[in-house]
């Protein structure tokens, strides 16, 4: 599932996580929890990729936290 060649690329975990990280580290737009998930969403991500790839993200140490505001912290 981390890379799945065979398939559609864009599937694969490696890339939606990067996907999500280049959105977090982007200047130009925040870190509001809502509006990465609708980012997300206009690249036609499936709902369980998105969240998988966050988790992931999170296991790696690249996501420190979604705090009571619903920011997502790198």
């Amino acid at each position: 599932m981390l890379v799945n060649y065979d398939d559609n690329p864009r599937n694969s975990i490696v890339f939606t996580a990067s996907l999500i990280l280049d959105y977090l580290i982007s200047d130009k737009y925040n870190n509001d929890f809502n509006e990465l998930y609708n980012y997300c969403m206009e690249y036609k991500m499936e709902y369980s990729l998105f969240f998988l790839s966050l988790d992931w993200l999170y296991i790696i140490g690249i996501i420190k936290e979604i705090n009571e505001r619903n920011e997502v912290i790198i």
